[in-house]
C-alpha cells in the first residue's frame, strides 16, 4: 500500500544519566560532522523512482573534512527506512519503516541503531511495531527518553519509550487524530506529517496533511496533549515544519498548494500567533496539480528553503527555493529557485555549519552538494555528487 495511493525538560540527573554510557553529548552547532547517515527507500517509493537502481537500506556515509563530501562507506539492511533521526546523545540512531504490513499487522515500524564512535558503523538494537501503518516521521525528546513518531495513514501520534541503551520499548501512547478536508485523493482522514521539537523543547510542532492543520503538543509523563493548534486555508495541505532559531517563527510548507506560511511563536505557551507571512514556492502560471515536501532555516535565521517535486510540466517543477527572512517581521522574500541537479527532492538537508545544502533526489538517485553563499543565500552547485538509490533523508553525526 503507497501513501500516495491512500493519499519541561528533565535535568539529566533526575533522569539517571549521569551515570549513563549514553548520556547526552549532542553536536554543537556548527561542529564538523565525520558521518552521515540516509534512508533509503527500498520498496513502493510514493511518487515513483527512477526504475535504474533498488537500496537495500540505510547508507552509511563519510564526510570529507572541509568540503563536505559525502563517501558511501556500507549500508545497513532495512525495511524501506524513510526519515531518521539522532538521539540527543548522538550515539544512537532511530529510522522509521515506511511499511503497512510489519510481523503480519497493519502496522509500521521503527528501528533504533547503535552507532559506533570510531567507524560510523551502525548495529541494530531492536524493532518495533507502530499503532498504524506508514509513519511519515519521527523525533526524539531533549530529554532522550521518548521517541514520538508522526503515523501517515495510521492518523495518529505514537510515543515509545527508550531504554538506557538506546533501544525501544512497546508503544505506550497514542494520540488519535480526526477530520479530513476538501481533497478527496489526498485528504479523505487525517494525515499526520511531521513532528517537530521548538528550539527550547518544550513543545512539539506537528503537522497533518489530512485536515488543514498544525497543532501545537507537549509532552507529559510520556503522554501526549494537545496545547494549541491553527488553521490552513482548505486543501492547503501541510507537511513539513521550520523553526527560526531564536523561535520567534514557526513556518510550515504546504503541499497540495505549494505555499510557505509563517506566524509568530510563543515558545514558553506553546502557542502559534499572528501570521506574518503567505507566499508562494512556484509562480503563479504553475499548473494546478502540485507538490512541495522539505523546508528548513538556515541556522543564521536568514534564509529559508523549500523544495518543488515535479507532478507536473513546467521549469520549475524540480527545484529547490529559497527566500530571505526579515529579521524584525519574520516575512519572507524571494531570493530564487535552483534547478540545476534536482530530481524530485523529496528531502534535502543542511550541514551544521550552515555552509552546504544536499538535495536528496529520489528519482535522481543522488545527493547533490550545494554551496550557500552566507551573504545571499544563494545555492551554487559543488559538483559533488554521491550516488544513492531513492534516497528520502539525511542526518549528519559529529
Amino acid at each position: 500500500m503507497q501513501r500516495r495511493e491512500l493519499l519541561g525538560s528533565m535535568s539529566a540527573a533526575a533522569i539517571g544519566l549521569t551515570v549513563n554510557p549514553w548520556a547526552s553529548r549532542p553536536m554543537a552547532a556548527g561542529a564538523a560532522p565525520r558521518f552521515a547517515y540516509a534512508g533509503c527507500y527500498t520498496k513502493d517509493a510514493p511518487g515513483g523512482s527512477s526504475g535504474h537502481a533498488h537500496a537495500t537500506g540505510i547508507s552509511v556515509l563519510d564526510v570529507e573534512p572541509g568540503t563536505g563530501a559525502l563517501k558511501l562507506k556500507s549500508t545497513v539492511p532495512s525495511e524501506n527506512p524513510s526519515f531518521l533521526t539522532l538521539h540527543p546523545n548522538g550515539r544512537i540512531l532511530y529510522a522509521i519503516n515506511e511499511v503497512d504490513d510489519y510481523e503480519g499487522k497493519k502496522a509500521g515500524s521503527v528501528e533504533a541503531y547503535a552507532i559506533d564512535e570510531q567507524s560510523g558503523a551502525l548495529k541494530l538494537l531492536n524493532r518495533q511495531a507502530l499503532s498504524g501503518p506508514i509513519p511519515a516521521h519521527l523525533a526524539v525528546d531533549p530529554s532522550g527518553r521518548y521517541l514520538v513518531v508522526a503515523l501517515y495513514i495510521g492518523s495518529a501520534f505514537d510515543i515509545l519509550p527508550i531504554g538506557q541503551d538506546g533501544s525501544l520499548g512497546a508503544v505506550s501512547n497514542v494520540l488519535k487524530q480526526t477530520g479530513s478536508g476538501p481533497n478527496q485523493k489526498r485528504q479523505e482522514a487525517p494525515h499526520p506529517h511531521m513532528v517537530l521539537f521548538d528550539p527550547a523543547g518544550q513543545h512539539i510542532a506537528a503537522a497533518d496533511l489530512g485536515i488543514d492543520k498544525v497543532e501545537i503538543l507537549a509532552l507529559n509523563d510520556g503522554k501526549l496533549e494537545r496545547v494549541s493548534g491553527v488553521s490552513l486555508p482548505p486543501g492547503s495541505g501541510p507537511r513539513h515544519l521550520a523553526f527560526h532559531p531564536d523561535a520567534r517563527w514557526l513556518y510550515v510548507i504546504n503541499e497540495l498548494n505549494a505555499t510557505i506560511v509563517g506566524w509568530t511563536y510563543d515558545e514558553k505557551a506553546g502557542s502559534v500567533g499572528n501570521q506574518v507571512t503567505s507566499v508562494g514556492t512556484v509562480p503563479p502560471d504553475f499548473p494546478a496539480e502540485k507538490s512541495t515536501a522539505e523546508i528548513m532555516v538556515h541556522p543564521s535565521g536568514r534564509f529559508l528553503y523549500g523544495s518543488n517535486r515535479k507532478f507536473a510540466d513546467h521549469p520549475l517543477a524540480d527545484s529547490i527555493v529559497a527566500f530571505s527572512i526579515d529579521q524584525k517581521t519574520g516575512g519572507l522574500s524571494p531570493i530564487g529557485s535552483t534547478t540545476q541537479g534536482i530530481a524530485f527532492p523529496r528531502a534535502f538537508k543542511l550541514d551544521p555549519s550552515g555552509a552546504w545544502l544536499y538535495a536528496l533526489n529520489q528519482k535522481g538517485d543522488t545527493v547533490v552538494q550545494f554551496a550557500i553563499d552566507q551573504g545571499t543565500g544563494a545555492l551554487t552547485p559543488t559538483g559533488r555528487v554521491t550516488e544513492l538509490p531513492t534516497p528520502v533523508s539525511l542526518v549528519f553525526k559529529s
